[in-house]
């Protein structure tokens, strides 16, 4: 997988960091007049209105604060889709008479993984999971992410718990199986785009 920072666009980033700056200084300010509040310091009387205009913007800045955070740590193990995308080099070939093997390549600079599984189309399918985001997100240079999940029946590890993660930030998501042929001399490539993951011909 790509680095995770070179995957975050800069609006993105600056946004994460104003809301966790704004955030932190509004729960300073809210915590402080409420504390003088409890212990009845003297102090200049302020409207309700402000603190209930004070309250509102501390929950919209948490939520985009959170949003963003949420989908910067998904960039660890997804690929941001901005155009069609290369997720990586894939293979499939038989390795006796009910085994086969699928090799996977995620980048040049990775060595191939291998899956072995019994002889069927299952063992030959790669899972892409697909994430269309919240259009607010599309604004801060995020529409879509992807991800290999499993080859056949194995899921792929993960760096961190993404689900929990893809409820803050998913408008829809989905799993998207990909057939790889089974043949030794085919080398294809997984492309994800804004449409959906599709294979291609040649290798990386």
């Amino acid at each position: 997988m790509t680095g995770i920072f070179s995957q975050v666009p800069l609006k993105l980033l600056c946004v994460a960091l104003f809301g966790l700056a704004t955030v932190a200084f509004l729960t300073v300010l809210l915590g402080w007049h409420g504390l003088r509040r409890l212990l009845d310091v003297p102090r200049v009387p302020r409207p309700r209105a402000m603190y209930l205009a004070l309250g509102a913007l501390w929950i919209a800045v948490v939520t985009i604060g959170a949003t963003s955070v949420a989908t910067i740590v998904l960039l660890r193990d997804h690929r941001r889709i901005d155009a069609p995308t290369r997720l990586g080099d894939v293979r499939c070939e038989a390795i006796g008479s009910d085994h086969v093997r699928v090799e996977l390549r995620t980048s040049l600079a990775a060595a191939p993984e291998r899956y072995e599984g019994p002889g069927d189309a299952a063992a030959c399918t790669v899972w892409v999971r697909q994430v269309e985001l919240r259009s607010g997100l599309g604004v801060l240079g995020v529409r879509v992410l992807s991800r290999i999940e499993s080859v056949g029946p194995r899921r792929l590890p993960a760096a961190v718990d993404g689900h929990r993660f893809i409820d803050l930030v998913a408008r829809r998501t989905e799993a998207v199986p990909v057939a790889v042929p089974l043949d030794a001399q085919v080398h294809s490539v997984l492309v994800s785009s804004l449409s959906g993951p599709v294979l291609t011909n040649g290798g990386i």
